[in-house]
Order: C-alpha cells, then sequence, then structure tokens
C-alpha cells in the first residue's frame, strides 16, 4: 500500500515533487481510505488531473522507474536485465544544471503493518546513494549505500532487520554493484525481508495509456479466463469466450523471427486473441457461434478493457496498488467510474492511482451522507492532485487544496473555470484568424 511518492529531476520534473495518498478528511466508516497503526488512513483512490503535456504521464512513468530500478523485468531466459534503467533514465534536460545533476526517487510504504521508506538517488551511470528505514513505533534504519563516484561505497545494514550472513557473503564476493541497488541484490540472494520488499515493488501495477500487453498467461487459466469473460460481460460486452490466437512459427517472416529469437520460438506461440460472440438466426434464435479477432474486429474500448481486466482483477482480489494513465481513454464515463467504486467496495488494501481528462467523474455522485443531504461524489477533495508545467517546460504536482482551501461548490466547476489550474490554454482569436483566413 503506497503512502506517498517523491521524486526529483526526471523528464519534464525538474523540482523536488511529492504526492500523498494520505488522507485528510474524516472517514470513520472507511468509505474513502484505509486505516493504518500509525495515525492516518490511506486512500483508496486518488486521481491527478492536467492539461495536455502537463506531465500527468511522466509522474506515473517516475514511479515505473523506481519500480524498474528494484524490481528489474526479465529477459527471454528469465534473467533479470538489471542495466534497464539506464536505458529508461531522463533527467530533467531543459537546464543545464538539472541536466548534469543527479535525480532522487523515494517511495513510503505499509507492508504487513510495518512502514517503510525506500529511497535512491541516481546519476546517468551508477547509484549514488540507497536507504531503507521502517517504521512500527519510530522509524529505523535497515540499510543504507553511499557512493562519492570514485572509492568503494559505504555501506550499512542492521542485523537484526538484514541476514549478516547473505550480507557478508555478498559484499565479500564482490557482488555490490554500482549499477543494481544493494536491496535488490539482497533479493537475489535470498535475504527474506529485501525479498519481500522487492515482491512488494514487482506486484505493484502501472499501465500506461498506450498499453498494448493482452493478459496471455491469465487466458491461458481456465479458472482466470472465466473471471475475465465475467468481468467482461459485467459491462455488456458481448462476448462468450476468448482463446489464444495460435500461429505456426515457419509462418513468422524471417525478419520477424530474428527480433523475437530462437528460444521464443521454441514453444507455442501467438498472434493475437479470437472472440466467441452468439450466432442468430432470422428468429433471434441461437443457432451457433461466430469468431472475430480481438485487435481488428473488436473497438478500441474493448480491446482497452481487457488489457486492463486482469491487472483490475488482480488489485482487487489481493490488495495490490495499480496505477492506470489515462483510464478513460477508450471508455465510457459509466465504465470508469464503476470501476472505481469497486476499490472502494474491497476490504482489503486495493489501491488505484490513475490519471485521466475526463472532468465528469469529478461530479459523479455516489451516494449521500448520513442526514440524506449532502451528497458524496466519486473523489473527495483530498484524493485529486494538479500537474502544471510552467514556460519553463518545469512541470509540479499539487493538491487541489493548494490552489482552493475552502471548496464548498462543484469541483469540476472550479477546474473548469481555471480556479484550480491544470486547463489547457487555447488562443481563440488566433484559431479563429487561421480558419477564417481567405
Amino acid at each position: 500500500m503506497l503512502v506517498s511518492f517523491s521524486f526529483g529531476n526526471y523528464k519534464c520534473f525538474k523540482d523536488e515533487n511529492k504526492i500523498s495518498f494520505v488522507a485528510d478528511l474524516a472517514d470513520e466508516k472507511n468509505e474513502y481510505s484505509i486505516s493504518t497503526p500509525f495515525g492516518y488512513s490511506v486512500l483508496k483512490t486518488t486521481a491527478v488531473y492536467g492539461a495536455n503535456a502537463s506531465g500527468k504521464s511522466k509522474l506515473f512513468e517516475a514511479v515505473a522507474f523506481l519500480k524498474s530500478l528494484v524490481y528489474p523485468p526479465c529477459n527471454a531466459k528469465k534473467i533479470p536485465v538489471f542495466e534497464y534503467w539506464k536505458s529508461r533514465y531522463d533527467a530533467f534536460r531543459l537546464s543545464t544544471k538539472s541536466s548534469e545533476s543527479s535525480s532522487f526517487f523515494e517511495a513510503v510504504f505499509i507492508l504487513n503493518d510495518i512502514q517503510y521508506r525506500y529511497g535512491i538517488e541516481i546519476n546517468a551511470n551508477e547509484i549514488l546513494d540507497e536507504w531503507l528505514y521502517k517504521k512500527k513505533w519510530r522509524e529505523t534504519l535497515v540499510l543504507s549505500r553511499k557512493s562519492d563516484g570514485n572509492s568503494a561505497p559505504k555501506m550499512k545494514i542492521v542485523d537484526s532487520y538484514i541476514n549478516a550472513k547473505i550480507y557478508n557473503n555478498v559484499v565479500s564476493a564482490g557482488m555490490v554493484s554500482k549499477d543494481v541497488p544493494l536491496l535488490t541484490i539482497l533479493s537475489t540472494f535470498n535475504d527474506s525481508l529485501s525479498k519481500e520488499i522487492v515482491q512488494m515493488f514487482g506486484q505493484m501495477k502501472i499501465i500506461s495509456a498506450n498499453e498494448m500487453i493482452t493478459p496471455v498467461d491469465a487466458l491461458m487459466d481456465e479458472n482466470s479466463k472465466k473471471e475475465i469473460i465475467d468481468f467482461m460481460r459485467a459491462f455488456d460486452f458481448n462476448i462468450e469466450d476468448f482463446a489464444l490466437h495460435e500461429i505456426a512459427p515457419n509462418a513468422i517472416p524471417e525478419k520477424i523471427q530474428s527480433i523475437i529469437g530462437e528460444d521464443a520460438l521454441k514453444g507455442r506461440v501467438y498472434d493475437g486473441v479470437s472472440t466467441t460472440h452468439r450466432l442468430y438466426n432470422e428468429s433471434y434464435e441461437k443457432v451457433g457461434t461466430k469468431q472475430f479477432m480481438m485487435e481488428v474486429d473488436e473497438s478500441f474500448g474493448t480491446n482497452r478493457l481487457l488489457r486492463l481486466s486482469w491487472s483490475i482483477l488482480q488489485a482487487l482480489k489481493e490488495g495490490r496498488t495499480l496505477l492506470i494513465d489515462e483510464i478513460d481513454s477508450g471508455l465510457h464515463s459509466f465504465i470508469v467510474s464503476t470501476i472505481i467504486k469497486l476499490f472502494y467496495q474491497t476490504n482489503n488494501e486495493a489501491q488505484l492511482i490513475v490519471n485521466t481528462q475526463n472532468t465528469s467523474l469529478l461530479s459523479y455522485p455516489i451516494g449521500y451522507e448520513d442526514n440524506q443531504k449532502d451528497k458524496k461524489f466519486l473523489f473527495r477533495k483530498d484524493q485529486i492532485y494538479i500537474v502544471n508545467k510552467n514556460r519553463y517546460g518545469e512541470s509540479n504536482v499539487y493538491p487541489i487544496t493548494y490552489f482552493q482551501k475552502n471548496i464548498r461548490t462543484s469541483i469540476e466547476k472550479l477546474y473548469m473555470d481555471g480556479r484550480l489550474t491544470g486547463v489547457p490554454y487555447v488562443d481563440v482569436d488566433n484559431l479563429d484568424l487561421i480558419c477564417h483566413e481567405s
């Protein structure tokens, strides 16, 4: 469960920025938040708004970057690509100072009723600083590592938390790399706490707006596939079944084969998903079924929801943190609001963080307070953040209360009126001139 995320000097974010998921408003019934042992509650959902090109997606990419550092992706042979983060590293480029400076990322999260604070400072070539603290009653150090770029990094662990034997073996064998977090190295050698935290990062899912990955593994499992079908049909997508469309390896063009690699072609190869629909006669009696290709015959919205489906189901069932970039892309507002409401109905630590352009979600009612007069909305004011970009190309993220302390009217109206910022500037006069030039 993510409590806060801080970062600086990454992509379009020059300065330090922080987004907090701690609830600012009382929530005795835990409708909007999850209680913790630390005197605060964590929001079940959070929405990020902002103009086009303001940095909303880059904010989510920053979270994904930290994940790739701690939990690197694997190659075709299931071996972690520890230097993957170097291909994704991108310091703020519109400042002569920032482009030569380091970047930092820090996440505060709760795991098994213990609060952790993990952070890392890097440049394009190496890890400069790394820290992990835990808190049950008071915050204490778990591990640290600091490098000056010249000598071997100075490291420290607390052996009541980290397995000292594993740590000493790793150090004596020269396994500490400038490219790999110490936490990740210790996890690789099965230190229990490190492994638990790395797995937590691994289970955190960040889905980009142009996500093209179909949940193949889930569709190969009959139980998981049934859940996906039920999920899709609940939103009135009239699909009876899904099936992975298999293709013979020798039918794949040689150039594509060289890109995929020999190992990937040894087993079954799929080139898409087929959907099954009911076939009716003129009397609307079912007489059979008809197959369609998902990527060709089904709508963009159907494809989008399928690609989101398994991640949403996993988050809801297993209490995971899910971030969805442009959640409204291709999906009707009613579907989006329903997905958000599902996270309010769980009794676990499921957490949904989205960015969106859909302002109608700001006014979507989901019920009433006890007095039956005051409406409850999909998002409260403490759940909404705005991303702005200034004339120098620098993005910053703020809670809406930064702009309006006492919000007593429609948040959607305030936003559309520009009083919460985050709306694009449009030169209407110039557009009118262009459109009416002879």
